[in-house]
């Protein structure tokens, strides 16, 4: 309303008082203030009428309302692990997998100092205040030596000396780096950054480099979503992918905080939801609308789009990686999906399974595999060894499509869960879906064209091709679908039909060579019969003047020509 009292609604973030939302009324500002409050990272919230004072300079009397946050210092631990990868050398500790297990052992600490574990490794005041503590750092380095002392010799003392010599050696690299004078991002801007960093330095050395440059840059604003704002920026401004890889582990490591990914999925109605909301995020699938023309920093879902963009295009492989690796967790562990009956909780599995395993290819990989099939055991209220193998069987009705259940096994086989307890399970579930059917039609059994079961059967048989079976049993299941296509095509016919001499010859030539792509059959017995017919074809006299014969348009005959040939080519008739 024109001149009527507007009510300001502050917000601390950080430490910080800053204007949040305004309203028009003191009840509509206490309402809306109060949502604010349930916010991640919002530590208090005050409301003030409209004034002309800077935010610092507000006196007791001006504030109408406030509510903050009562801190608890709750007591800071080390995360229990069941694995830790092993480390040869220094630089290991910056890579993807040891990355994940500090992440998960120094949760609290992190979280609570609202760090990144990237940060903490390139700041030497950062890693000297934890040395200082000395409790933490003794205790992570003892759990993760015990663990893997039983991968080499057994000697857990040896490891752990081992552990304290990389931390030694990542605390002096730390100390060289400050002393060297590197651009400010804020005064070369991100692009500039790299640049610098790749004209003085190579390999390794300018990837550290790198990190210790924008550490130095993001350290100092303790708030993980700001952080990942601020990365989100300039990584709209780079290009090239070494600069992207530097992003991403930033990136990857904010995104372990259970805020900032309750801050980016938003309101969930149950564990389901919200692992279906993670999984489509993850995977790049676009959100709300598409992005908007006009979006910026300044955007309120400028974090949510830009992130879920770049993930879309594969720019963040360790952040996705990150964001799976949550969803398997969650999967494994013992919260219901639904907030339902068992009924309900098999529907919402039911509905996850589609996102996660929609065709051959398990999203996710082995890890999820796995994942999937502790969660069915819980489901079917199982444990055990017997309940995991009664869980990955049961899978496989629920699971339909031939190409979906061939994937689920063969990503199964390759975690350790596949390679230990149920290998045996595996081929035999293999066989049954595989060998044992007498036709295509028995192992596909939707009702779809012919060059559409020959594409699914194909699919599987290059799936097959690529796992970690071993190449007996490869060779064995290879050899029954090349059968299987074979008798397919020969009982149905199908050369006769595409080869039928009413067609014009182009079409028919066309079609036949369509029937050999990589896409459609395997290189084998049921490929082969298509080839000798367009062999047959190709040693004709005057064969492509024939073929283009029916067509009048001289440059309709040289792109028919052209498309003809490149068609041949790719089927390898070429060489």
């Amino acid at each position: 309303m024109a001149g009527g009292t507007v009510f300001e609604i502050l917000t601390l973030r950080g430490g910080s008082w800053s204007i949040e939302a305004t309203a028009t009324s003191q009840q509509e500002a206490q309402v809306e203030a109060g949502r604010m409050l349930n916010r991640p990272f919002i530590d208090g919230v005050r409301i003030i009428k409209e004034s002309k004072k800077s935010i610092a300079q507000l006196e007791p009397t001006d504030i109408l309302f406030e509510k903050v946050k009562q801190k608890t210092e709750g007591k800071v631990f080390v995360q229990q692990i069941l694995d830790a990868p092993l480390c040869s050398t220094t630089d290991d500790l910056y890579e993807w997998p040891a990355r994940s297990t500090i992440n998960q052992l120094m949760r609290t600490y992190l979280d609570k100092v609202n760090l990144t574990a990237t940060e903490l490794m390139h700041s030497a005041k950062e890693i000297k205040r934890l040395l200082d503590e000395g409790t933490l750092i003794n205790s992570a380095s003892a759990k993760v030596a015990a663990l893997q002392a039983k991968k080499t010799d057994g000697n857990t003392n040896a490891r752990r000396d081992e552990i304290y010599d990389f931390i030694r050696d990542i605390n002096a690299r730390v100390k060289t780096a400050t002393d060297r004078k590197l651009p400010r991002v804020r005064d070369v801007g991100f692009n500039g950054l790299m640049q610098a960093v790749n004209g003085s330095f190579a390999g390794p050395d300018a990837g550290f480099m790198a990190r210790v440059a924008v550490t130095a840059e993001l350290i100092d604003n303790r708030n993980l979503f700001g952080k990942l704002a601020t990365l989100l920026e300039w990584a709209t401004e780079v290009d090239d992918e070494t600069s992207f890889q530097v992003i991403d582990v930033f990136i990857s490591d904010i995104l372990w905080n259970t805020d900032v990914l309750r801050e980016l999925l938003g309101s969930q109605r149950d564990l389901g939801s919200a692992l279906v909301t993670l999984i489509c995020f993850a995977s790049g699938e676009p959100i709300d609308d598409g992005i908007p023309e006009d979006l910026d920093p300044e955007h309120p879902k400028f974090i949510n789009f830009t992130l879920n963009r770049f993930l879309a295009e594969g720019r963040l492989p360790d952040s996705q990686a990150v964001l799976f690796d949550r969803v398997k967790r969650q999967l494994e562990g013992v919260n219901p999906l639904s907030r339902g009956d068992r009924e309900e909780e098999r529907e919402v599995f039911s509905g996850l399974l589609s996102k996660l395993i929609p065709d051959i290819e398990v999203v996710g990989g082995p890890s999820i595999a796995e994942a999937v099939t502790q969660r069915q055991s819980m489901i079917i209220n199982k444990g055990g060894q017997k309940g995991l193998k009664e869980a990955a069987a049961s899978m496989l009705p629920s699971l339909a499509d031939p190409g979906r259940k061939a994937g689920y096994l063969l990503a199964l086989l390759e975690c350790a869960l596949g390679q230990d307890l149920l290998r045996d399970d595996i081929d035999q579930h293999l066989e049954k879906i595989l060998v044992l059917p007498p036709s295509v039609n028995h192992i596909v059994r939707d009702k779809m064209p012919p060059n559409l079961k020959m594409r699914k059967i194909t699919s599987i048989y290059y799936r097959i091709e690529q796992s970690s079976l071993s190449d007996e049993q490869k060779d064995k299941l290879k050899s029954r679908l090349d059968d299987l296509l074979t008798s397919y095509i020969v009982d149905g016919k199908l050369l006769e039909k595409l080869d039928n001499p009413e067609r014009p010859l182009h079409i028919r030539a066309r079609m036949l060579v369509s029937m050999v792509q990589p896409e459609m059959l395997p290189n084998g017995r049921a490929s082969s019969l298509a080839r000798e017919i367009i062999i047959k074809h190709l040693r004709r006299p005057n064969f492509e003047k024939e073929m283009v014969a029916t067509i009048s348009d001289a440059a309709e005959k040289a792109q028919v020509l052209r498309q003809f040939h490149e068609q041949l080519n790719r089927c390898g008739f070429f060489g």
